[in-house]
């Protein structure tokens, strides 16, 4: 009994060790893009303190183009917009509670990619009901609160369908691991002549 306990544990494990961390900052994914290319991102928000996130504010960095803003379940959003129609800043504001502590949610957009390559800076801010807010601006991506990032490079589809490990095969991968050990810690043992 002993040893399916401890080849369950080990195998749970080491699949959970396959999923990816659900990061702890906001930011968009997926974090790199084809130039040109009309891309669904996630503005992934999760929530650090013991308070609800009431609102975000995202501004979108110059040279990119958001094309449309998909409507989340218990949030309203507004779009600021510059003489010529683009969308400047998007607020999120929550009709009911927010997001809870340890929560996170995401918020779907449809950029258009600018034709040169580089790396955008998309500055947010997320606030509490509490009153408090954090400021996810700064340009250096090692503090502790930068400012989500996309990197505009061609290859981007090349490199991730020629040999990249997946998400979907990841979750797989794990579902397979948590069903096998399951088994192994059920399975009558046979009976010895």
């Amino acid at each position: 009994m002993f040893k399916k306990l401890l080849l369950t544990s080990i195998i749970l494990f080491a699949s959970l060790g396959f999923s990816k961390v659900a990061d702890a900052h906001v930011t968009l994914n997926p974090d790199q893009s084809e130039p040109g290319s009309y891309d669904k991102y996630d503005v992934r928000v999760p929530v650090e303190k013991d308070a609800n996130t009431n609102k975000v504010e995202l501004n979108v960095p110059d040279g990119v183009n958001v094309a449309n803003v998909q409507p989340v379940d218990g949030w309203k959003h507004k779009l600021d917009k510059d003489s010529d129609g683009n969308i400047k800043k998007i607020t999120w504001s929550a009709e009911g509670k927010g997001i809870g502590p340890d929560e996170f949610t995401e918020f779907p957009i449809v950029v258009a990619n600018p034709e040169d390559e580089g790396t955008f800076k998309w500055k947010a801010i997320q606030s509490y009901d509490n009153g408090e807010k954090v400021k996810w601006t700064n340009e250096d991506e090692d503090s502790d609160t930068p400012a989500p990032a996309t990197e505009v490079k061609k290859g981007v589809e090349d490199e991730s369908s020629n040999g990249g490990f997946g998400t979907t095969a990841l979750w797989i991968v794990s579902i397979v691991a948590i069903i096998l050990s399951l088994i192994a810690l059920f399975k009558k043992p046979s009976s010895k002549s």
